[in-house]
């Protein structure tokens, strides 16, 4: 074994080690853009998601109500407009689970953006867009209307993923979207 290698213990000794690395960027800028797309993507869906079943289910204790005032027609045509919107929200949330679902990561990747929702919902306010749970739909009404898509995108550039997500996190999307798969990595390579 090589002597001069080895490091000396008595000068060691006492000594503090003030090493900065720098910044680590977890993924490339396409990958970083792709997951930004994809977390802001999955918050609205989601939020679509609960506002549809609100509004449904409030549909049917309206229709409910009616039907106890002994208003039968109206309670019927409302109670069909809301076991609509119901079915609209269930074949939305299937569209998109299935449409963002990559084989095998689907219930880690689900927990971690779970996770980062709150955060991407702070980022998206800093930007100056809607973000809260009840005006997501708002955006989504801004990215298909022309008057206001353009702003809209622009602030969206803005988006600093290491702000919505912290960098321990991201790692692992990183790894589950590049693996494609929940099993855990060999030891050694996570």
């Amino acid at each position: 074994m090589n002597r001069e290698l080895e490091p000396d213990p008595d000068r060691l000794h006492g000594e503090q080690f003030n090493v900065d690395v720098g910044e680590f960027r977890q993924g490339s800028t396409l990958s970083q853009w792709a997951l930004t797309r994809y977390l802001i993507g999955r918050a609205v869906g989601e939020s679509l998601g609960i506002g549809l079943a609100v509004f449904g289910v409030l549909g049917l204790v309206a229709a409910v109500l009616l039907w106890w005032q002994h208003w039968l027609v109206p309670a019927a045509v409302i109670a069909l407009g809301a076991l609509c919107v119901l079915l609209m929200r269930a074949v939305l949330l299937a569209l998109l689970r299935r449409l963002t679902a990559l084989p095998g990561t689907s219930r880690r990747l689900r927990e971690i953006v779970g996770e980062t929702r709150g955060d991407v919902l702070r980022e998206l306010r800093r930007l100056g867009l809607p973000g809260r749970s009840w005006t997501l739909p708002l955006l989504a009404w801004r990215l298909i209307r022309t008057r206001h898509r353009r702003t809209t995108f622009e602030r969206l550039r803005g988006f600093d993923l290491a702000r919505a997500v912290p960098p321990a996190r991201l790692d692992e999307l990183h790894l589950l979207l590049q693996r494609g798969t929940d099993d855990p990595p060999p030891r050694g390579q996570w």
